[in-house]
């Protein structure tokens, strides 16, 4: 320290030192002026000024070393060599030229400290080219280790100058001036303390050196050039700063009349923003001046956001809360320096829409359940395995008995209303956790999405009829139903949504098929139920189309006289390769396809046919029993039907008996009842078959129109041996004659059947008179007038 002081005291007059000192300062302020608006010009004007500013940041290095030259002190005469003189000023200039264009533009400190490490590099050339011209009347040379420790510390001083300069930190920017101006002068002193003189009385100036009075002037006005640059600089600056603060305040007035919310920033530092931005902040404008946009944004990052592209944000509110907007970044030039406009969004309101929008797109509109779309979403999710993991879940299908009763009761409102009910029960049933959803209609679904017990999916299935059970009350009436749920868990062969979807509604047709309030687990043997009954259908069909179905009838008898009164007829399948088919391996299958309606209006038409061609050939009165399949009478126009089949072949209306079973009036008990009245109106006779074997209520006996009740096989079956089923054949005789209805028996196959039912009812029919036959048979054998078939028998 004390060398130094020594330095500065001893070896330089002090007033050139601090006239140095002034230079250096003026010249660096010039030149970073000019720098700066080189930076915010364009063009030409961006080169011009950038030439100028190196040539002045080159000029105040030179002027700051020839001056601190001049102030040292050698102790003998001194001079300068003109040429190496001129070339020093080159050097700087050329050094700190390339240095700026290496740093120009590029934010990486690395890029940038090296870019001042070669200003330091052309500011060292000067230095010590400078001192190489420095001719003294006596030996010169440097110590290595000052001249080595100097320009490392001057070097690394260079450096950081320019990364400092660089930084977006407004707040750090003006540090690298006098970073740069110690560095200067660290290379400067460093540099002359290193300097070593030895008077050499032999040794003279020669003729073509620059004495120091003689450079001194030069130097001089360099040096005035320099403040004169200075000044030119402070007045751009101040231009400058004035364009931007009116720019500024034009573009806030404009800005404070948009909708949107609109911050004008320098950097990330907000310069101001309008009102629109203040109420989304919750602060005022004046809160929002100086503040940095990463305070206001919540996980923001502005400086990957691309120019007029749009990006999702939040913005923190004074309450903590955030505000969910639409972030617009857009670059303008204000008063030649760089703006950056952002705009802000309020998506409220359109997140709020878009959640309504997504409500009502995954919500069935009248229960407020999930609908189809978001159930099968939602399964999707489940059945598809995450991370190579497979979910346990259970689907649940769920369909209500009764509810087409309800709905044909009360109407769509009334109906609505159970539904809506329903649903409630539902949720009240299942674990808040679990999905329920309603699939259309009376059909709902349950998805158990954390288990695939089956012991778990029968306890929540038993809860769920229970609860669907409980009385409703529409309109002043109390309406019970109940509900059938078939059962599918996860971990089976089934994975894809269809095939889980299928197994479940197989599971729930079972259910359904086997009584009211049933839970049906799926197993693999309703799989193979089901591809059976899908072959079956697809054989029908080509059945139905190459004439495969025939007739076959069976003889209804007097049990007193044995005469003839008529048949039931009865669908046969005969199949090429295999013969007849029994009906119960397709019956089912037909009634449930879309043959039935075609099919049973062929049964009716022929059936009509042939008995006309029977009475023609002497059964006279004969009577023919049709067996209805439940869609037919379901049909609007089923009367007209049967209508257009007795016109038709010419058959009175007495002449035909439709037969009917309590599944066909359950399922629609008002429209059935309609159409049999009208039936009756007509003269056609109504059996209802299979009585006593169900779950028809004796009301029923009293609202339709009923000609005959068949008595089933299973009451005729052990009547010599069965005491109760003799009292149960007797009462529905007397049940029938109280309500002037006629009784046959059917399955009738022993003498000693038919002698204990002779003295009861009327008319029998079963095996001992006659298996089915096809009408050829039946006509050999029966169409004889006055012929006994007991006799026969």
């Amino acid at each position: 320290m004390q060398q130094v002081l020594s330095c500065l005291q001893v070896d330089h007059d002090a007033v050139l030192l601090l006239l140095a000192a002034a230079v250096c300062g003026i010249g660096v302020y010039g030149a970073f002026s000019i720098a700066r608006h080189a930076g915010h010009s364009t063009g030409d004007a961006r080169r011009n000024w950038a030439l100028v500013a190196v040539g002045a940041a080159g000029c105040t290095a030179w002027a700051t070393h020839m001056i601190a030259l001049l102030a040292y002190r050698p102790g003998m005469l001194s001079a300068f060599e003109p040429a190496l003189t001129a070339f020093s000023l080159l050097l700087a200039t050329a050094g700190i030229g390339a240095g700026i264009m290496l740093t120009l533009g590029r934010h990486e400190r690395l890029r940038r400290f090296w870019g001042g490490l070669v200003i330091g590099i052309g500011v060292a050339l000067l230095h010590y080219v400078g001192q190489a011209a420095y001719l003294v009347t006596g030996e010169i040379w440097w110590e290595p280790t000052l001249v080595a420790v100097s320009l490392a510390a001057g070097l690394a001083l260079f450096g950081f100058s320019t990364v400092v300069a660089g930084e977006r930190m407004k707040s750090v920017r003006p540090a690298a001036a006098p970073l740069l101006i110690l560095a200067i002068a660290v290379l400067h002193i460093g540099g002359m303390m290193a300097l070593r003189l030895e008077y050499d009385p032999a040794i003279r100036l020669p003729t073509y050196a620059v004495p120091p009075d003689v450079l001194a002037p030069i130097v001089a006005a360099v040096s005035i050039g320099l403040g004169l640059l200075a000044l030119l600089g402070l007045r751009m600056t101040l231009h400058a700063k004035a364009m931007l603060r009116k720019e500024r305040l034009r573009l806030g007035e404009l800005a404070n009349l948009a909708l949107e919310g609109l911050a004008i920033c320098e950097g990330d530092v907000v310069v101001t923003a309008n009102e629109s931005l203040a109420r989304l902040c919750e602060r005022s404008r004046a809160d929002l001046t100086g503040c940095s946009l990463g305070d206001l944004l919540l996980e923001a990052n502005l400086s990957d956001l691309p120019e007029h592209q749009e990006a999702d944000a939040n913005i923190v509110a004074a309450s903590g809360r955030l505000v969910p907007v639409r972030l617009l970044r857009s670059d303008v030039n204000l008063g030649g320096r760089p703006q950056i406009v952002f705009a802000f969004r309020d998506q409220r309101e359109r997140l709020r829409s878009e959640e309504r929008i997504r409500i009502l797109a995954f919500t069935d509109h009248l229960t407020g359940l999930a609908n189809r779309t978001r159930f099968h979403d939602r399964l999707a999710e489940l059945a598809g395995p995450s991370d190579g993991v497979a979910a346990s879940f259970t689907l649940m299908m769920i369909d209500l008995d009764g509810f087409k009763a309800v709905n044909d009761a009360f109407g769509h409102g009334g109906g609505d209303e159970v539904l809506r009910i329903v649903a409630e029960r539902l949720r009240s049933a299942v674990d808040e956790r679990h999905m329920v959803a309603r699939l259309g209609g009376d059909e709902f679904a349950v998805l158990i999405d954390d288990s695939a017990d089956p012991l778990q999916a029968d306890h929540v299935g038993r809860a769920i009829i229970a609860a669907i059970e409980e009385p409703i009350a529409v309109e002043n009436q109390t309406v019970h139903i109940s509900a059938s749920i078939g059962v599918m868990t996860s971990g089976s062969a089934f994975t894809g949504t269809v095939e889980m979807l299928t197994a479940a509604d197989l599971a729930l047709y079972d259910a359904k098929a086997n009584g009211r309030a049933r839970i049906r687990l799926f197993t693999p043997e309703l799989r193979r139920i089901a591809m059976e009954r899908s072959g079956t259908a697809m054989e029908l069909q080509e059945a139905w189309d190459e004439r495969h179905f025939e007739l076959y009838y069976q003889p209804q008898v007097d049990l007193r006289t044995g005469a003839i009164t008529g048949a039931e007829a009865l669908i046969r399948w005969n199949y090429p390769y295999f013969g007849v088919r029994a009906p119960a391996s397709f019956l089912s299958v037909l009634e449930g396809s879309h043959l039935a309606v075609p099919v049973g209006d062929w049964i009716l038409r022929e059936a009509c046919r042939q008995a006309v061609a029977w009475r023609r050939q002497g059964l006279a009165d004969f009577r023919l029993g049709v067996n209805l399949f439940a869609v037919q009478l379901r049909s609007p126009d089923f009367v007209e039907r049967v209508e257009s089949a007795l016109l038709s072949s010419g058959l009175p209306s007495d002449g035909l008996e439709l037969e009917i079973t309590e599944n066909i009036v359950l399922q629609n008990e008002r429209i059935v009842s309609e159409h049999l009245r009208r039936l009756r109106a007509m003269g056609v006779g109504i059996a209802f078959d299979d009585f006593g074997t169900g779950y028809a209520s004796l009301t029923m006996l009293k609202q339709l129109d009923i000609t005959r009740l068949k008595i089933d096989r299973s009451f005729v079956r052990d009547i010599e041996t069965n005491r109760m089923d003799r009292a149960i054949v007797d009462a529905v005789v007397r049940m029938a004659e109280g309500a002037d209805l006629s009784v046959i028996a059917e399955g009738i196959e022993t003498a000693g059947q038919m002698r204990h039912l002779r003295e009861r009812v009327a008319e029998g029919q079963g095996y001992l008179f006659g298996k089915p036959m096809p009408a050829g048979d039946f006509a050999a054998r029966f169409v004889r007038v006055g012929a006994s078939v007991i006799e026969a028998a």
